[in-house]
């Protein structure tokens, strides 16, 4: 692949930012993303990228493809905002829930690279420290992206039926009410019928891949924690997304160090070191090679998605999400119907007294039993979403024989 000229890119967008910063998005768009995408080796002006796209309730703005595969989504602020946390959570998830395993989020002046599906791995960069990471961004190339799509696979398809998925659906509707009589009464209920079918379509065809294909997979925790910006904020502010996510890798690293960069320049490939407690305990504790992914669904379809590379801490990520819809009104101690163990109480302690084998504090208080094996792990997150009044879908290494 020839080198990429970011230097030329950095210069010409850094003098525009100094001398007049867009105000607008079509603007950020046009004069900072569209030029970036291009040095990358992307056509924005081609059918192949596809243009805002919504994608499991994440808006996008790019997604350019490879012979019509999502191969990267790309969100923009306009250069006055700063970056949403919110946003970058939506797109981490939207990335865990189509296999896509490359993104970018900008304003033009800050730059969120992400990578993974189950485990996200991102790293934060100013428009003038990127000609020092051009190893980096040689990961989101049409090069690099286009080689790793060359072999078809089942994944694949699940890329483009979750990318193409608002289409479908309004494509199925609109079939089915012209084919019944009155069918424009019973289009809501064409319209939740068609995203249920697609979602199954999406997970059946994605569960079928071992790990992801983009990459190894790290062992950073995909959390809602890990960027914490309550919105866009203006440049400068102590709830930068720059600061919040810098910030939040330290916390969730014990040992202070930053990842990995080293390899083929994407970030974390070698950073598979721990970042929770390990108890030693039988199973995969510890290990950090898995992929445990799961997926919640209310009664019209997909709504979100966790992941990690252990079972213990997939269970505590998912019941993370649930916090925020639904779960947070358990009453402790709180166990599953037929379980005669507290998963869920005010201190690491069962409803006798006894104490919690591993118990993980989460965000709300509460404390988290996670010991047992990865089949009781899977039993307790099913539970706990439908404690929260949704489903949960179990992908991945969930049925792996522990050891």
């Amino acid at each position: 692949m020839p080198p990429l000229d970011i230097r030329s890119y950095t210069a010409r967008a850094g003098a525009l930012v100094d001398a007049s910063p867009p105000t607008t998005l079509r603007d950020t768009r046009r004069w900072l993303v569209d030029p970036l995408l291009e040095t990358l080796g992307w056509d924005v002006r081609a059918d192949s990228c596809r243009a805002d796209r919504d994608v499991d309730d994440v808006h996008l703005e790019y997604v350019p493809t490879v012979d019509s595969v999502p191969a990267l989504f790309v969100a923009v602020e306009p250069a006055t905002d700063s970056l949403d946390g919110r946003r970058a959570n939506a797109l981490r998830r939207a990335m865990a829930w189509t296999g896509v395993g490359r993104a970018i989020y900008t304003n033009g002046r800050d730059f969120l690279l992400l990578a993974g599906t189950s485990d996200i791995d991102y790293r934060t960069v100013r428009l003038a420290d990127l000609t020092d990471e051009e190893s980096v961004l040689a990961n989101y190339t049409r090069s690099t992206l286009g080689s790793r799509l060359e072999r078809h696979s089942r994944e694949l398809v699940a890329r483009q039926l979750a990318v193409e998925r608002p289409v479908l659906v309004e494509s199925i509707v609109d079939r089915l009410t012209a084919v019944t009589t009155q069918g424009e009464a019973y289009a809501p209920e064409f319209e939740a019928a068609a995203e249920r079918f697609l979602d199954q379509l999406v997970v059946a065809f994605a569960e079928q891949q071992p790990a992801s294909s983009d990459g190894p997979a790290v062992s950073v925790r995909f959390s809602e924690s890990a960027i914490t910006d309550d919105g866009p904020t203006r440049e400068g502010t102590a709830d930068s997304p720059t600061a919040a996510g810098d910030a939040a890798l330290e916390a969730d690293d014990p040992t202070g160090s930053e990842r990995d960069e080293s390899g083929d320049g994407s970030p974390g490939e070698d950073a598979d070191t721990a970042t929770d407690d390990r108890s030693g305990k039988p199973g995969d504790e510890g290990r950090g090679d898995g992929e445990y992914v799961v997926r919640f669904f209310n009664e019209r379809g997909s709504i979100g998605a966790i992941g990690h590379s252990t079972s213990d801490g997939a269970l505590v990520e998912a019941a993370e999400y649930l916090l925020d819809r639904g779960l947070a009104g358990v009453d402790p101690p709180w166990r599953p119907d037929g379980s005669d163990r507290t998963i869920l109480n005010d201190g690491p302690v069962g409803a006798d007294g006894s104490p919690m084998a591993a118990p993980k504090r989460l965000s709300n208080g509460l404390a988290l039993e996670t010991a047992g094996s990865a089949a009781q792990r899977a039993a307790r997150v099913k539970a706990l979403a439908d404690r929260a009044g949704l489903r949960a879908m179990l992908t991945g290494d969930w049925d792996r024989e522990t050891q």
